[in-house]
């Protein structure tokens, strides 16, 4: 398997790819206890954003949450491709991996394969709503 920062980076990416085709409707889709699928998918790109701006030593900021969810893919993929670039250790890293692959789990109704859950070894596959 490679190491664990190219895994999510692929992933990332995977997902954003396959969050540009969809339709607002998709979007604004109840996934709770986030709100929309958009709500979500807002949560994720902030999460991956603090994780990147604690690597760096620098304040945690809001995202924005922008008006059309449509966005939302470009926001994931410039806030993962800088958490890649900040450097997580290989743990963190795979923290990371997981909770990208939790909220995939969430918005795409994929399961994770396995041998990605073997990758990510002692680190949980679930999310809580923080």
């Amino acid at each position: 398997m490679p190491e664990p920062r190219a895994v999510l980076a692929r992933e990332s990416g995977l997902l954003v790819e396959r969050l540009r085709l969809w339709t607002p409707q998709r979007w604004s889709a109840a996934a709770p206890p986030y709100g929309s699928r958009g709500d979500l998918a807002h949560h994720l790109v902030q999460w991956l954003a603090d994780r990147g701006a604690e690597l760096e030593g620098a304040p945690r900021r809001p995202v924005p949450r922008l008006d059309n969810d449509l966005g939302l893919p470009d926001q994931l993929a410039v806030t993962a491709d800088d958490l890649v670039r900040a450097g997580p250790d290989e743990r963190a890293a795979r923290v990371a991996t997981a909770h990208l692959l939790a909220h995939r789990r969430d918005l795409l109704d994929d399961e994770v394969p396995q041998g990605l859950l073997e990758h990510l070894g002692d680190v949980l596959v679930a999310c809580p709503a923080s």
